[in-house]
């Protein structure tokens, strides 16, 4: 690791969980190491890699000091700290707990409701029509609650690009790249828009250039 480099980060370039948290990192203009040409598959079961992450879970980050983190979503939120005048929070205390209130739903909703649909088409777990009509039903509620926040801003806290529009934006990439139809698209058109916008941001975009 240089000098420079707040730590390593284990993980395809490509899995949007390992994106988010480059992201964080760019916006926060900290050097984050990478292993591009990560395995999931097999290099989470080697004896080096489960000494530092012993659930064997991907992403996992090692820091220079040598501090290990798993779970996406507190190496995104320990990257996004890291930096003392970070703006990924808002402005104001209510700003950070709205924030998490955003942060906290995308992990136990739609990410979930979203999964249930997205690893059978990739062929993760076998296909469940009742579990996915369920998913459905779920996951449009979330899309529905989003669409009306999105109703009269560009942004979900504070006027201003937050951790929430990063978690947010990572747990619909997936549904709008593979099996939302257009009739969703279109019915909630706000979501539509702003993951489109957001899509088209510089910063954004070179992280999901990754995915191509």
């Amino acid at each position: 690791m240089t000098a420079q480099s707040i730590g390593k980060l284990y993980g395809p370039l490509a899995a949007p969980k390992v994106m988010k948290i480059t992201l964080i990192a760019a916006i926060n203009g900290l050097e984050l190491e990478t292993v591009p040409e990560f395995n999931i598959p097999t290099d989470t079961k080697t004896p080096e890699y489960l000494a530092k992450f012993p659930m064997g879970q991907s992403p996992g980050f090692e820091s220079k000091d040598g501090f290990c983190l798993s779970e996406s979503s507190a190496i995104a939120l320990h990257v996004a700290e890291l930096k003392k005048d970070t703006t990924l929070f808002g402005k104001t205390a209510e700003d950070r707990s709205k924030v998490y209130q955003y942060v906290f739903n995308n992990e136990t909703q739609v990410d979930k409701h979203a999964s249930t649909i997205l690893y059978p088409i990739l062929g993760y777990m076998k296909h469940n029509q009742d579990n996915e009509d369920l998913a459905y039903t779920f996951l449009d509620r979330n899309l529905a609650f989003y669409n009306n926040e999105l109703a009269t801003k560009e942004y979900l806290v504070a006027d201003q690009l937050t951790l929430a529009d990063i978690f947010f934006f990572f747990s619909i990439a997936g549904p709008y790249k593979y099996f939302l139809s257009e009739e969703r698209k279109t019915k909630f058109a706000n979501v539509t828009k702003y993951f489109e916008r957001l899509s088209q941001d510089e910063k954004f975009a070179k992280v999901l250039a990754h995915a191509k």
